[in-house]
């Protein structure tokens, strides 16, 4: 399972996580894909993003968000999520912006390659 376009792949990502579908955020990511809420630990494959992702699951928290942008060149795109976590109540707890590296496999669907959800946020030594 992937997007049929990278411009598509904000959406469904929010929409699997608001619902609660593990599996379904799982098939957004390529088997060997890399995912990092922080930069420092990283969740390499399907077992280890699963893990990563499921604390996020967990929690009574909804996103929303929207694409800043979306590059795309053959079968690679960059993209970057603007996204806030927000508490039962409507709250904002946290946001951040992504850095995503999706690419497009033999199927034509767009999976993530790379998914560093706070890369744009973070500050730089």
């Amino acid at each position: 399972m992937g997007v049929a376009s990278p411009e598509l792949m904000a959406k469904t990502f929010l929409a699997r996580f608001n619902e609660r579908d593990a599996a379904g955020l799982l098939a957004l990511y390529e088997a060997d894909a890399v995912f990092t809420f922080d930069g420092v630990q990283k969740a390499v494959g399907h077992e280890q993003i699963q893990g990563a992702l499921a604390g996020f699951l967990a929690s009574p928290f909804k996103m929303r968000g929207s694409y800043d942008f979306v590059h795309v060149a053959g079968d690679s795109a960059l993209a970057s999520l603007r996204w806030e976590m927000l508490e039962p109540e409507g709250w904002i707890n946290s946001d951040g912006v992504s850095m995503e590296v999706l690419t497009r496999g033999s199927d034509g669907l767009w999976r993530f390659a790379i998914d560093d959800a706070t890369a744009g946020r973070r500050a730089q030594e």
